[in-house]
């Protein structure tokens, strides 16, 4: 999400504790954008006049010359602080699976056969998204990291004071969205087969987040 007020653009990876820094950042243009496609939004559309009172606004904005919108929305995405987080993926994957919004895949089937769903499925989000890892919502397309900070869920705590120093805002999160029916750790949900499935299915997060089963 963008925000104008804070200077800063936060990376929603569903799963990794975007609710709770939503509840203090406000309301996304939309939700689980990428950063490329932030990026994007930056660089040709009038993200400042989104809001209905603005709309006139808005209309003037879509008049400035392409180029110049590009330029000035570029300069801006350059400036702003850009961060995300992400999860070790086999408790992100019991986090999906236990969800309470969205579809609530634990209400069709058991955790093995969810595991054995997700192995030919992309659907790591409860909107429509052609991303598997976690890094493909950071990265442009040639690879290039375009945050400058990836929190870590296991480490949100310590991670968000890190953020909220950079954009003034509380040290403290608030717990929204909080799954509370998980109740064991994740790595009681898997056979090594599943954990196996999870390894080779998220093999991009798990190396370059350096992420390792029981973490």
């Amino acid at each position: 999400m963008l925000s104008h007020k804070f200077k800063c653009i936060f990376i929603e990876v569903p799963k990794t504790g975007s609710s709770s820094i939503r509840s203090l950042l406000g309301k996304p243009l939309q939700p689980h954008l990428n950063i490329c496609q932030m990026r994007s939004i930056m660089q040709h559309y009038p993200s400042y006049y989104r809001h209905s009172r603005n709309r006139l606004l808005a209309s003037y904005y879509e008049l400035v010359a392409p180029n110049r919108r590009m330029t000035k929305g570029e300069k801006e995405f350059g400036s702003y602080f850009k961060f995300g987080f992400v999860r070790n993926p086999w408790d992100r994957a019991v986090s999906l699976y236990l969800r309470t919004e969205g579809l609530q895949m634990r209400d069709e089937m058991s955790f093995n056969e969810f595991v054995s769903w997700i192995k030919y499925s992309s659907s790591t989000s409860k909107h429509p998204t052609p991303h598997v890892n976690q890094l493909d919502w950071l990265v442009d397309p040639h690879g290039q990291l375009l945050v400058d900070f990836v929190g870590r869920f296991e480490n949100l705590e310590d991670d968000w004071g890190t953020i909220s120093k950079r954009i003034n805002l509380p040290k403290s999160l608030p717990h929204k969205n909080r799954n509370r029916v998980k109740k064991q750790h994740y790595t009681e949900y898997y056979t090594p087969t599943t954990q196996q499935i999870i390894q080779e299915k998220f093999k991009t997060d798990i190396e370059y987040f350096q992420y390792q089963f029981g973490d």
